[in-house]
């Protein structure tokens, strides 16, 4: 009996540590433990083969098919593996495929993530805090994709396109399918340590361009709309042991030159001054790893000349436009700052920094800081503008909270931005918020924030508050309540808010069906919706908006939308739709019909296809917009839109026309050269724009732009005094490149 005890209590002892993780070929699907990772015992030459040894010790990972039809039987198979060593992550998907010709790879574009193409790719939730994940995606072309998925992939685009890290990835075709092999840098991720284990989020998926067949690891349902694959919550626990995170320092310079033209109406506006002259610059990024879980970037004279130019919009309404932040080093993080109020409403929007009046303001520098401390997300930034022109030199700021509270899927925060000019001008914004799961599917989100600033009171109408109930799930019944109120004092200066001094009350019901196999459709929703907004104090109804809906998708990805909308205006002041059509003040009651149309998303050529049609204050209105693209080939990408607008107003003898027109040609040589041109025109501003732009990438931080920008001024005779026909031309070259320590 002596002799098996000293072994039982060493099962005592061990068992245990190994039982509190599991691996891939004890469950299938998900486990309800974490997943120990296992590391490599040998080398991997990254060339796409996956054929070394150390692969065949490595444990396939179990998959189910997400898609077109959950769960149903896959017409290929398909072999995931995930290791480490004390350097990386290694990834890497035997893509089988009895159908090797029809394996689609329509593009060499860098971070085109679209459906017409066969990709493969591995998803970290690297701080497991099931609201963000890093998503690593790579084509069959060997493209590199990398996203930011933040909000739990909740809303319309829970993603960061923008969003770039070092890594690498290759790709092999063969008879026998495709073939790929990914390896991620730790020092590229941020990620907690606890003893000598880092507990992470994951997930998998390799997507079929030519069926839209998707095999996905773990588990999960289509419950929660086209985001469900990419779902964070829904990631598999999986332990790493014995990693650090390393603190890598990556310096980046650019030099720029070039020369310009523009023309300005002088201050008399008697006659166009015409400005010109070569531009030669030079400035500064730096981006540091404090601790294993925090980043600083830092940057000095910073410049944007490689962004192209926002789309031109006509804007038919009383408010001004939103126009999304295309300028990298704002969307890099950018879900670590934000406070949404819904729609485009926000506490901080990044438009404001370096742009005034579509115009870019000199940036001197800034600093930026991300990550984690404890249990709280942390965000810092601030940048300071230079004196231009009229405009004071100005320093914007915010500083940004978040944990996890109650549950892993419920966050409270708090914020601050501000808003200081050198001529002693100051606006503060604080606030605090919180998203709180409830139970199931149903969410809660509350908001409170305060501005202060000189010129206004600091009383209760400076404050914005809202309250949004709801159900987040596409099958079954969906309710939606909604609550905001902002004062007539709320200014937020380093925010956008549409509407000032008002309440809101929304109330919406839904109803949606994710189908299976034998159904008609493979989703069906269909939501009826109603928003009032109120003038503060008096009660007075601004805006009434009732609105019906319906939308099918098919099995292959073509939906069809159908609604319609009653909208009851009270215009306390008139606004100018054109030079020469004003809309009065008064009470209007109209109704708008609208048919959208989007075409299969795993065909080379696609398009996204709407008309608008009913009345419009007291007149009638028809607007056509049509979105297409069409990847002729892995060099040769099309793209455009064209929009028509008419509103008519027969009792004043009125009509509004206006088109507005957007021609891409992209042309991508290879993974690294590409070449990308447009031309936009509107008839509404009379203004025509085209950028060309030649990228040389050969790797990641390695950088050479080359730019041409010219704005032409369309029936400038009608203006007085007469604007020359070039508005402005740019000719640049910027060149960059990250050394890494």
């Amino acid at each position: 009996m002596s002799r098996p005890l000293p072994f039982l209590l060493l099962l005592v002892l061990v068992l245990p540590a190994y039982a509190q993780h599991a691996s891939f070929d004890d469950h299938q699907f998900r486990s309800d433990r974490p997943v120990a990772i296992q590391r490599l015992t040998g080398p991997i030459n990254l060339d796409g083969r996956v054929d070394e040894p150390a692969w065949e010790a490595i444990t396939p990972i179990p998959w189910h098919v997400y898609g077109p039809s959950y769960g149903a039987p896959a017409t290929q198979e398909t072999e995931f593996r995930v290791a480490y060593d004390d350097a990386y992550i290694y990834f890497s998907c035997r893509c089988w495929d009895t159908e090797a010709d029809a394996i689609q790879t329509t593009t060499y574009k860098r971070d085109a993530w679209d459906a017409n193409y066969d990709q493969m790719a591995i998803g970290l939730d690297t701080f497991n805090d099931k609201e963000n994940s890093l998503l690593f995606i790579l084509t069959a072309a060997g493209v590199r994709v990398d996203v930011a998925i933040f909000d739990d992939a909740q809303g319309d685009a829970p993603f960061n396109m923008s969003w770039n890290a070092f890594w690498d990835g290759e790709t092999t075709i063969t008879d026998d399918g495709w073939f790929a092999e990914v390896r991620i840098p730790l020092s590229s991720i941020r990620f907690n340590t606890v003893g000598d284990e880092s507990t992470m989020g994951l997930m998998l998926y390799r997507y079929f361009g030519r069926s839209g067949e998707h095999h996905s690891y773990p588990e999960r349902p289509q419950d929660w709309g086209f985001w469900s694959f990419v779902k964070p919550s829904r990631s598999q626990e999986i332990v790493f042991k014995g990693i650090e995170s390393t603190r890598p320092v990556y310096i980046t310079p650019y030099l720029l030159a070039g020369t310009s033209r523009s023309a300005q109406l002088n201050d008399a506006e008697t006659a166009y001054e015409i400005d010109k002259g070569p531009t030669l610059d030079v400035g500064l990024d730096l981006k540091v790893g404090l601790t294993r879980n925090l980043t600083l970037d830092l940057t000095a004279n910073t410049d944007f000349a490689q962004v192209e130019a926002d789309d031109q919009q006509v804007n038919l309404t009383r408010f001004s436009l939103f126009f999304p932040e295309q300028r990298l080093f704002f969307q890099e993080r950018k879900a670590a700052f934000e406070l949404n109020f819904g729609q485009s409403n926000r506490l901080f929007y990044t438009r404001r920094i370096g742009i005034n009046d579509g115009e870019m303001v000199t940036l001197l520098g800034g600093a930026r800081l991300v990550g984690r401390i404890g249990r709280w997300d942390v965000g810092a930034l601030t940048m300071q503008s230079a004196r231009q022109d009229d405009l004071p030199s100005e320093n914007f700021g915010v500083l940004r909270l978040r944990r996890q509270v109650i549950n892993s899927n419920s966050y409270a925060g708090a914020i601050m931005t501000s808003r200081l000019d050198e001529d002693g001008g100051e606006n503060i914004g604080l606030g605090a918020d919180g998203i709180f799961r409830l139970r199931g599917e149903d969410y809660l989100t509350l908001a409170a924030v305060h501005t202060f600033d000189e010129e206004t009171e600091a009383g209760l109408d400076a404050t914005r508050l809202r309250a949004h109930l709801r159900r987040e799930k596409l099958d079954g019944l969906t309710y939606d309540l909604e609550f905001n109120r902002a004062g007539k004092d709320y200014r937020p200066d380093l925010g956008f808010e549409q509407r000032d001094d008002y309440s809101q009350v929304g109330i919406g019901l839904g109803f949606g069906r994710v189908g299976a196999d034998g159904r008609r459709f493979k989703r069906f929703q269909s939501a009826l919706t109603s928003d009032a907004y109120v003038t503060n104090g008096t009660g007075r109804l601004q805006t009434r908006e009732t609105m019906g809906m319906v939308e099918a998708l098919s099995w292959k990805d073509a939906k069809t939308t159908a609604k319609a909308t009653w909208f009851v205006e009270n215009l306390e002041e008139s606004f100018d739709l054109s030079d020469d059509i004003e809309i009065a003040t008064g009470r209007y009651s109209f109704i708008e019909t609208e048919l959208g149309f989007e075409t299969w998303t795993t065909k080379p050529a696609i398009a996204t296809s709407a008309i608008i049609a009913g009345t419009f204050f007291d007149g009638s209105r028809i607007s056509l917009r049509t979105t297409p693209k069409w990847n002729m080939s892995k060099v040769v990408e099309l793209s455009g839109t064209y929009q028509y607008d008419r509103i008519t107003f027969d009792d004043r003898d009125l009509t509004f026309n206006a088109h507005t027109a957007r021609l891409k040609v992209g042309l991508t040589f290879s993974r690294s050269l590409s070449l990308s041109s447009f031309v936009q025109y509107s008839s509404d501003a009379d203004l025509a724009l085209g950028n060309f732009r030649l990228r040389y990438n050969p790797r990641e931080g390695n950088d050479l732009f080359i730019v041409f920008n010219e704005g032409l001024n369309l029936d400038r005779f009608d203006r007085t005094p007469v604007p020359p026909y070039v508005n402005a031309r740019t000719l640049v070259m910027k060149y960059s490149y990250t050394f890494q320590r």
